[in-house]
């Protein structure tokens, strides 16, 4: 019997963990939602159920960039709120210091990007373990990391 979850198992999972946020749930359906849409967004990583195990896929430009096999939920699971909480945190900066990043630009100085990890951190604060361990851990740039050719880092 297998533990991986569908796609609508991890994404009722991803709205239940992101109600203990102060992001605003329709914000966090859209997010969510973007799980089921065919159009791939750049740099979003999107999972599939193959095999008794998870599949997470990234895009670039319509061509799959990075593919790992995982069969940890957990992981999973992180690997996705990263993502959703980044870009929520990004989009409430935008909107609060009144830029759109087309037509105006933010600055990224040491201080925006301090107040973008500050949000970050305080999201999986909200969300708690294990989560919030991967996060502290930096998971996310193992789990993005390219294996180069014969398995040496």
């Amino acid at each position: 019997m297998s533990n991986i979850q569908s796609k609508l198992e991890i994404a009722q999972t991803l709205l239940q963990l992101l109600e203990r946020t102060s992001f605003r749930r329709e914000q966090m359906d859209n997010y969510v939602n973007r799980l089921f849409e065919a159009f791939k967004w750049e740099g979003v990583p999107y999972v599939e159920s193959e095999n008794n195990a998870y599949v997470v896929r990234i895009y670039e430009r319509g061509i799959v960039m990075l593919e790992k096999r995982l069969n940890q939920t957990d992981e999973v699971m992180y690997w996705l709120l990263e993502d959703i909480i980044f870009t929520a945190v990004h989009v409430e900066l935008l909107e609060r210091h009144g830029v759109d990043n087309k037509q105006t630009h933010l600055n990224y100085t040491g201080e925006v990007k301090q107040e973008l990890d500050r949000s970050v951190e305080k999201a999986f604060q909200q969300i708690g373990d294990p989560y919030l361990q991967l996060h502290l851990t930096g998971k996310r740039q193992e789990l993005e990391r390219l294996k180069p050719r014969g398995g040496r880092l």
